[in-house]
């Protein structure tokens, strides 16, 4: 049978596989444009065909040349109430008559932002131009769901953005604002509930004030900008008081020294959060060391857990720390990080010291016993260069963690694992009484196999008992265990 032959509803279905298979909602935008035209031009009736399917036409990359821009939307303007999906990069533009786009890309803002469902908008500093900001900040957006604008961090003002549509997008539930001053009337926005923000040293005092105007929201992510000038914490007279997030189920910040996350963790309560994840870098304070651990695990609500529902995750990287156990991950990064104020010997025994309170942080803070431990290490050098942890130094604290978790049943490695098992087996075969299956996987980061010191893991299997289950091909050291 013949494509010309098949009743339109099968030619849809076959359209609709074809395009789940092949054009992705991630596509780049050139490739989804070489892949549609190219669906349609295979006969006139499977072209007929494709003319009915909204969703071939309803993403519109603004970069594309303008024929193409308006050939999608008069096929999208097929459906009687059309939704559409409209993403503009600037710097897959390029240069080349870039006033006369920039003019165009205004325009179709402003002429079609009632039917926007999605937008999203990457500026370069360089693009900039006062029809797009405009059209940006002055068009009403009725049908706007989702919203993301990605401005550069050279774009100091915002490129002149400093509110959202008016003020006007009654629909607008999820925003991604990468930008880096504040922006006016955020919390007109009542149906937003997923919210993503850049934090800049020139919008970190304003935050607080921000967010608490946003009750509603349910979803929040914080993250520092890359380029950060030294900055004192904002100070307020009076006193800021904290603010309440009653909604609030998932928080993170990422990309900020250890003394901002406090800064914002103090000022904030969420008492109803079931997620939070932060990955801050260390901070120097009061001739020590501070990370936010302490501040963080007693904003998780208290949720009753079975024993053998407990679990913890440790990762070490060489200059970065993570602890994670259900609904929360915490992770401590010192790369590149120098003491301002402290020089010598007694530098390292600082790090050191608040690793070691950072992994005892669940056992101490939460009282937490886990069934069941899972530790993934990435260090392998043998010795230490400045504030890089080195194996000696992995040793130590893996003998501190088997003290600190005595009720372990299950301990699952992976990564460089035969230094771990060697110290077990060396020095810690005492510890963990409780142990039963030692497990090693293949990394879950790259998904790489676990080294394996095959003669620690003989002597552990037979001195303790334990069965030991090995997840797909470990590179070896050594004969495999009996």
């Amino acid at each position: 049978m013949s494509i010309d032959s098949l009743p339109l509803e099968i030619l849809h279905k076959i359209i609709r596989d074809v395009e789940v298979d092949t054009i992705p909602p991630d596509l780049p935008a050139a490739d989804r444009l070489e892949r549609v035209l190219a669906l349609t031009h295979i006969n006139r009736t499977l072209r007929i065909a494709c003319l009915g399917c909204h969703s071939l036409w309803s993403s519109i990359f603004l970069q594309w040349p303008a024929g193409a821009v308006e050939h999608f939307l008069s096929n999208a303007q097929r459906l009687a109430n059309p939704d559409l999906v409209v993403i503009l990069d600037t710097r897959a533009s390029g240069t080349n008559d870039k006033r006369r786009k920039q003019r165009r890309w205004a325009r179709f803002l402003e002429e079609h932002m009632e039917i926007i469902r999605v937008l999203e908008v990457r500026m370069t500093v360089n693009h900039g131009s006062p029809g797009l900001s405009a059209a940006l900040c002055d068009t009403p957006a009725p049908r706007l769901v989702t919203f993301t604008l990605d401005l550069d961090q050279q774009q100091t003002r915002n490129a002149n953005i400093h509110r959202l549509f008016n003020n006007d997008a009654p629909f607008l539930s999820s925003a991604r604002l990468h930008a880096c001053t504040p922006f006016d009337g955020l919390q007109n926005f009542a149906s937003l509930v997923n919210f993503a923000y850049r934090v800049t040293e020139n919008n970190f005092r304003g935050l607080i004030d921000m967010l608490g105007g946003m009750p509603q929201l349910e979803s929040i992510s914080l993250k520092g900008a890359t380029r950060w000038h030294d900055s004192p914490l904002p100070t307020h007279n009076p006193p800021l008081q904290p603010i309440v997030l009653p909604s609030c189920r998932t928080l993170s910040i990422r990309g900020m020294n250890a003394q901002r996350t406090r800064y914002i963790l103090s000022k904030i309560n969420i008492p109803n959060v079931s997620h939070l994840d932060v990955h801050e870098t260390i901070a120097e304070h009061d001739n020590g060391l501070v990370a936010t651990i302490f501040d963080t695990l007693p904003k998780l609500p208290h949720i009753p857990q079975l024993p053998q529902e407990i679990k913890v995750l440790i990762i070490f990287h060489s200059t970065s720390l993570l602890v994670g156990i259900k609904g929360y991950h915490f992770q401590t990064d010192w790369t590149n990080f120098t003491f301002q104020q402290l020089e010598g010997p007694a530098v390292f025994p600082l790090l050191f010291n608040v690793l070691a309170h950072v992994l005892g942080a669940p056992a101490h803070t939460l009282h937490l016993q886990p069934s069941s431990l899972h530790i993934e290490n990435f260090i392998t050098i043998h010795e230490g260069v400045g504030l890089h942890l080195s194996l000696p130094t992995l040793n130590i604290l893996v003998g501190w963690i088997f003290e600190l978790y005595p009720s372990v049943q299950i301990l699952t490695l992976s990564g460089n694992t035969a230094p771990i098992t060697q110290a077990f087996q060396q020095h810690y075969s005492h510890l963990l009484p409780h142990l039963a299956t030692l497990n090693l996987e293949r990394s879950m980061r790259d998904n790489s196999p676990p080294t394996q010191d095959n003669a620690s893991l003989a002597i552990l299997k037979q001195t303790r008992q334990l069965e030991i289950q090995i997840q797909g091909t470990a590179v070896l050291l050594g004969p495999p265990p009996i």
